[in-house]
């Protein structure tokens, strides 16, 4: 267990997975490419700055876990919403994708605020990372917007439809972080 631990951990496996997973994103669309490079961008970051070192073993291993599996997960739910597997299921996926991804960033981020962690009250925590999580969310939405606007995509006689969109991304944002909260700070007590 501890040898397949380590493979998983060592920097040439990583880099061939970020490097094949982002070929792939190719497949699905291009926007997906960038978030890509931008989660692999963070991790390698945080690695080569050994930020990820401050993590305990336990910690560490639902960090490696969430960088390794997240992508795939996500890769997966775009390729369903774009090639419309299960019909009329937009909605449902969508709100999935955000509700993970507000997870997951949550766990990516730990590196930077486990110091912090440590001396923070269980609220003051909670603050931090629904807002963390509450502004990048924000960051994905202005960036979907001008996707829209740049690529013709946004039909301006039903701009009111998207408003919807924004709240529910939101709001899956919101309860995505808070999840993350509560498994960061369950998975920091068993260490504790």
């Amino acid at each position: 267990m501890d040898k397949l631990l380590k493979f998983f951990n060592s920097n040439l496996f990583l880099f061939f997975f970020a490097t094949s997973l982002f070929l792939f994103s190719f497949t699905i669309f291009s926007t997906w490419v960038a978030m890509v490079c931008i989660w692999f961008g963070l991790f390698f970051c945080f690695r080569f700055t050994r930020l990820e070192l401050k993590l305990s073993p336990k910690e560490h291993h639902l960090y490696l876990a969430t960088v390794l599996l997240y992508p795939l997960g996500e890769s997966l739910i775009k390729w369903m919403m774009i090639k419309d597997i299960i019909a009329f299921s937009w909605f449902l996926f969508n709100r999935l994708e955000h509700f993970i991804w507000a997870l997951a960033m949550v766990i990516i981020f730990l590196p930077t605020y486990t110091d912090a962690w440590k001396r923070w009250e269980w609220w003051q925590a909670l603050i931090y990372v629904i807002g963390l999580i509450g502004i990048i969310g924000n960051l994905n939405e202005f960036m979907e917007y001008f996707m829209r606007v740049r690529t013709g995509l946004l039909d301006y006689k039903n701009f009111g439809l998207y408003y919807w969109d924004t709240i529910y991304d939101m709001i899956m944002n919101m309860l995505g972080s808070f999840v993350g909260f509560v498994v960061v700070k369950w998975n920091h007590k068993k260490v504790a």
